[in-house]
């Protein structure tokens, strides 16, 4: 089993998911046109909102992807050597792939080294807007300190009421500056007094150690409203087994991704067999499936295959399960033999050509030793 493949499968999806960002542009210098507009954006301040630095961040993290590496560095390159992309291309194209390949891995060391000298904290943010970078780093002072508690209390390490309305990338207007989640504790005893029945069962899922980050980001992400009704509905039908379920799907997310990020994603579910595919999205992704689901909505769970990857057999594998098999069919008719000698020797009472053998071998071995 060891010999089974499953990286060819796995390549073919994260392939997909870098392809979905390339596709927004055509080329690199539409590409990093769209991601520096994004990104300014998503650090612009809304009335009474911060702004959205957990998408800022997801953007930082898919900007390889959103540009293209190898067309990106090309684009540069061009700049430096030639006089358009046009000419940059065709003199890379003529040169011995080791030597194109060596080019352009020159030139984005020398952008990203160049990168880490401006912005010490992300190569890629020297790329972006000044005024940019200037919210990124003050939205970083001021609001990166409440995701720690908020990160304790999501984890389970903490039973303590975390106000959702102060976390970056939560915040909204309406929430006029508080909006409690309760502790684990006290939603037990608060939703199930009160006979809110999926509340109450998520509740009580929080103890459990593979589902309870899970179960707390589906009750954050109730509260804010960023999972819908038709979500909250198909929850409120499920039995404990399935809400268990998505639950932990919702666990492995939020570790791939971060606990705002993965209360957001709940948006893209509608059914809580949606909660799997995201988890696999999240898990080829990591930290930019928030901006993936900003570029492609609910369409971001089509690129993942609606069923897992069945591992290919490889030359190995196919040998070993076939030794297996041969194995097995040796060891059946070996016990097939032995019950045919005793039922012989039961209904004759002669011995058996098997008890004969069995008989022999001891007298060699046993005369052997004597």
């Amino acid at each position: 089993m060891q010999h089974l493949d499953s990286r060819a499968a796995v390549a073919e999806e994260q392939a997909r998911v870098s392809h979905a960002f390339s596709a927004l542009a055509p080329d690199a210098a539409s590409a990093a046109s769209i991601w520096r507009s994004e990104l300014d954006a998503a650090m612009r301040p809304h009335a009474e909102t911060p702004p959205d630095s957990a998408l800022a961040a997801s953007l930082i993290a898919a900007f390889e992807d959103v540009v293209g590496r190898e067309r990106f560095s090309s684009m540069v390159w061009a700049d430096r050597n030639a006089g358009s992309i046009q000419e940059a291309e065709a003199i890379l194209r003529a040169l011995p792939v080791w030597v194109r390949d060596r080019e352009l891995e020159a030139v984005w060391a020398r952008q990203m080294e160049g990168a880490q000298a401006d912005m010490p904290a992300t190569g890629v943010l020297a790329l972006a807007t000044a005024t940019a970078r200037r919210r990124i780093e003050r939205s970083a002072r001021l609001y990166d300190a409440a995701n720690q508690p908020a990160a304790a209390v999501f984890a389970g390490h903490e039973q303590a009421a975390l106000n959702l309305a102060v976390l970056p990338g939560l915040m909204r207007a309406d929430m006029d500056g508080a909006l409690w989640l309760p502790s684990d504790r006290d939603g037990r005893q608060a939703y199930c007094s009160e006979g809110i029945a999926l509340e109450c069962a998520l509740a009580r899922t929080g103890s459990d150690p593979r589902a309870g980050q899970g179960a707390r980001v589906l009750r954050a992400a109730l509260l804010t409203g960023h999972a819908g009704e038709e979500l909250r509905s198909a929850l409120a039908a499920a039995d404990a087994e399935v809400l268990h379920a998505v639950a932990s799907e919702m666990s492995a997310v939020a570790r791939d991704t971060a606990n705002i990020d993965a209360i957001r994603l709940t948006a893209l579910l509608e059914r809580p067999q949606d909660a799997a595919l995201l988890r696999r999205l999240s898990a080829q992704a990591g930290p930019r499936t928030l901006a993936l689901a900003h570029f492609q909505g609910r369409d971001a769970l089509t690129i993942i295959n609606a069923e897992p990857p069945s591992p290919l057999v490889t030359r190995a594998a196919r040998d070993r399960f076939i030794l297996a098999g041969v194995l097995v069919v040796l060891a059946f008719g070996m016990v097939l033999a032995a019950l045919v000698s005793a039922f012989s020797v039961r209904v004759s009472g002669k011995a058996g050509l098997g008890q004969r053998i069995d008989i022999t071998m001891r007298e060699l071995l046993l005369g052997r030793k004597t």
